[in-house]
């Protein structure tokens, strides 16, 4: 059995340590210093002294977490995020930085290729038509039938992505009519008449029979059948008669077939320069955000001069060839826009993908469908088309 003097060693210990923080606050106990050893169970207090756990260690007690730490309290540390983490939040700063300057130069250089591509469809594209223009007659009817065609099955596309479900049938053989039409003016009046009668009531016939969901896409199906042929088809028909049978440079149809084309190239590509790198107004920002009343102003600029040009072999007054030029640049932008108010009723960018730099061929026939309008009744008070 152990003597008194034995068992208050360790207590005398603590009460000195103890003693010497209450004369010196500011000393801090040593981090490694090792904790008194364990009293034994049968021991006593020391006097004066709290009795001390035999099974407990001396340690610093924590506040409670509502209460305030002593000034003596070492503070908390926390856990130190990981160099990935460190390197994540940086790159991430970096990128959200450098976005702004990058973003710029990146829709440039998409533009860029994409007018790239405009000028190598264009340079494929206007050789043909003007060989179309050159020979006339049957050859110009076949340049129709396929651009009928293939424009009839973009809009059914575009229609079927929304989904109406209008007979592209019907229209194509309205849109054969129209250019039969043009092609042979012995039987115009009588094809006219016969076949606009004929699907007119042949179509509504059909739906009747073909039936709907609800006579509301039922009656708007028909109507789509109907309006598609006096889109595409009429004004097709209009190049083709405006073009003529008489063969070669020698035809008056041929230099306003050519001057048509080349007055709505010319507004185009001026609007979409100068649109580009002037416009700041624009001409129908909820239809086409594109376009502005800048680029409206370069493609009229652009498009009256192309037409002194290409109507000089025509021999018109100066001021009637103005007035064309100013005509043609109202038009094939209403025929821009058409197109687009079609593209965006059917909830798509393009109407196809046969073009490059394009679209569909409808994205590039668009103000060509309008501009010959304007120059066919324009061209029949001259030249006594009609």
């Amino acid at each position: 059995m152990r003597h008194s003097s034995d068992i208050s060693l360790p207590g005398k210990r603590i009460s000195s340590r103890r003693n010497a923080r209450r004369q010196f606050p500011d000393a801090q106990p040593h981090a490694t210093e090792p904790s008194p050893s364990p009293m034994p169970s049968s021991s006593a207090a020391t006097p004066n002294e709290p009795p001390t756990s035999a099974s407990t260690p001396h340690t610093t007690e924590l506040p409670a977490p509502h209460e305030t730490a002593p000034a003596n309290t070492p503070p908390d540390t926390h856990k130190a995020p990981s160099p990935f983490d460190a390197f994540g939040q940086a790159f991430e700063a970096i990128e959200a930085f450098d976005r702004p300057a990058l973003t710029k130069p990146e829709h440039e250089m998409g533009w860029l290729a994409s007018l790239w591509q405009r000028l190598v469809s264009a340079i494929v594209l206007i050789p043909i038509v003007v060989a179309l223009a050159f020979f006339g007659g049957w050859y110009a009817f076949a340049g129709g039938l396929v651009a009928l065609a293939l424009g009839a099955w973009e809009l059914r596309a575009m229609f079927v992505h929304k989904g109406w479900r209008p007979h592209t049938g019907m229209s194509v053989a309205l849109g054969v009519v129209f250019l039969l039409a043009a092609i042979l003016p012995a039987y115009r009046l009588p094809l006219l008449y016969v076949g606009v009668c004929g699907v007119i009531i042949i179509s509504f016939a059909l739906f009747l029979w073909l039936q709907r969901a609800s006579f509301e896409e039922t009656l708007r199906d028909w109507a789509l059948t109907l309006a598609t042929p006096f889109y595409l088809g009429w004004p097709l028909a209009l190049f083709v008669a405006l073009r003529g049978a008489t063969f070669g440079f020698g035809s008056r149809g041929f230099w306003w077939t050519v001057a048509t084309c080349f007055m709505v190239w010319a507004n185009d590509s001026a609007a979409l320069l100068v649109g580009h790198f002037f416009g700041r107004t624009k001409l129908s920002p909820h239809i086409s955000p594109a376009k502005t009343w800048e680029g409206f102003a370069g493609g009229l600029a652009l498009t009256i001069a192309a037409a002194f040009v290409f109507t000089a072999p025509l021999h018109i007054a100066w001021y009637l060839a103005l007035a064309l030029g100013v005509a043609v640049t109202i038009a094939a932008t209403i025929g821009d826009l058409a197109e687009s108010l079609l593209k965006r009723g059917t909830g798509v960018k393009d109407s196809g993908t046969l073009i490059p730099g394009h679209g569909g061929l409808l994205d590039r026939m668009d103000s060509l469908l309008f501009g010959v309008m304007v120059v066919f009744c324009f061209a029949a008070f001259i030249d006594k088309l009609i």
